[in-house]
């Protein structure tokens, strides 16, 4: 499980996610699949099940690494109300792939995927404040 933890009434760091190589060459029309992808994010209370964001809208921002490919994640950007109650939340994306993508003879992936798929993403909002 993979634990993301932001303090309550915070609104960064955004909530990132990059898709993972498994070893598959087609790995680069996933991102440009994405590029005209829907993605929204929704995050459930672990303690009661109640969903606290239902498919609010997410970006598509690219990033480098050590490759020449153009390569993107999903950001999630949190608003106030977002984190304004303490507690342990599952978090996941809804991608919903186009399917009116045309770039040379390359067949994209369509409909819709739900990510994370390895591991859940568990988002601890704690109370930052310092006590003494």
């Amino acid at each position: 499980m993979k634990q993301f933890t932001i303090n309550k009434n915070a609104t960064l760091p955004y909530l990132e996610i990059a898709p993972i190589h498994d070893g598959r060459h087609d790995f680069h029309k996933v991102y440009l699949a994405l590029q005209a992808a829907t993605v929204t994010f929704s995050m459930t209370n672990m303690d009661n099940g109640i969903k606290v964001i239902v498919n609010e809208p997410c970006y598509i921002v690219p990033f480098e690494d050590d490759g020449c490919d153009e390569k993107y994640k999903i950001q999630y950007r949190w608003r106030e109300r977002d984190t304004k109650k303490e507690g342990v939340y599952i978090g996941q994306f809804s991608i919903k792939l186009s399917d009116e993508i045309v770039y040379e003879d390359k067949v994209f992936p369509k409909g819709n995927l739900i990510v994370p798929i390895a591991e859940e993403i568990q988002i601890v909002i704690h109370d930052g404040s310092i006590k003494i």
